[in-house]
């Protein structure tokens, strides 16, 4: 018998990172409805044993603990306040768990819409890859009640491999955006280094694995060191993506008064690429920068 057998969840946005998850949620022996606005994703996740519906307040009707993963804070309100959104049918005693990276200030509005419905709300932006979300090694960064994280704890242990509380409010959306801050940045200072080595006579992959097994070594470079020598830029997390991240960071940032020249250089970056026609590519993609500059066909 699964660990979660008898929960009864609901998950809205089954894309890339939302769909591994919830194979996991299946697994675990939950009671699983999902919904998307494309229905194909739907219809993958539905062959596996999960109830489709067309809309979260459909969905909000079954569930008791409901999820979501969706790209931006427009999509997050959208399916919250908007036409079949949840806060139609949600209920007091459910809980509505946001997995996405948003502002603090959408998150702190569907915070007011549960509230006004008496539903309870965590929010737990994640840290990790698609192979991390298919393998449960995801980082969740959460921010609510202690009693409902303490309610959630069995759940989210299938999601992610540790839940760090960073308190009531929206302290999680606020943690996220500093590390994804900083995983913007990596790939360029990466690229950097990578044509420094390369001028002095350095081979490629001989770079990426003195990298990868130095003090500058991370989880992040250890899941991108392999595509870096490939130079396969399948998407995990796309440009886009991050350049939405930065958008989020710089914006907050702006109105707090915090200088961020670096976090303006991570999103010129990714501008670049956008430009290019590239901001569907792995965001790895910018530690190909200086090709560009040095040679007159980057690969």
């Amino acid at each position: 018998m699964g660990v979660l057998q008898g929960w009864k969840l609901g998950w809205i946005g089954v894309g890339r990172m939302g769909t591994p998850l919830c194979r996991r949620l299946l697994d675990a022996g939950a009671t699983l409805s999902v919904t998307d606005i494309d229905p194909a994703r739907i219809a993958h996740l539905a062959a596996e044993g999960a109830h489709p519906h067309a809309t979260g307040a459909a969905l909000a009707e079954e569930a008791d603990i409901l999820f979501s993963m969706v790209p931006n804070d427009a999509a997050l309100l959208a399916i919250v306040i908007g036409p079949g959104g949840v806060a139609e049918t949600l209920r007091p005693g459910q809980v509505f768990i946001d997995l996405s990276t948003v502002s603090p200030a959408t998150s702190a509005r569907v915070a007011e819409a549960m509230a006004e419905r008496g539903a309870d709300y965590l929010r737990c932006p994640v840290s990790g890859s698609t192979a991390s979300a298919a393998a449960g090694a995801l980082t969740i960064f959460a921010s609510g009640p202690a009693a409902v994280l303490d309610r959630c704890e069995p759940v989210l242990g299938v999601l992610g491999k540790e839940t760090l509380r960073c308190g009531e409010a929206e302290e999680a959306r606020a943690v996220k955006l500093m590390v994804n801050m900083v995983v913007a940045l990596t790939p360029a200072v990466i690229g950097e280094a990578l044509a420094f080595g390369g001028r002095l006579g350095l081979e490629w992959d001989s770079m990426i694995d003195a990298l990868s097994r130095s003090v500058v070594a991370s989880p992040l470079l250890a899941y991108k060191a392999e595509m870096l020598k490939a130079r396969d830029w399948t998407p995990a997390a796309d440009v886009d993506l991050v350049a939405k991240d930065m958008d989020l960071a710089l914006a907050v940032g702006q109105r707090e008064g915090v200088p961020m020249p670096l976090s303006a250089l991570a999103r010129q970056f990714a501008a670049a690429y956008q430009a290019s026609g590239e901001g569907g590519l792995d965001f790895f993609r910018v530690a190909t920068w200086p090709e560009r500059l040095l040679a007159p066909n980057p690969r």
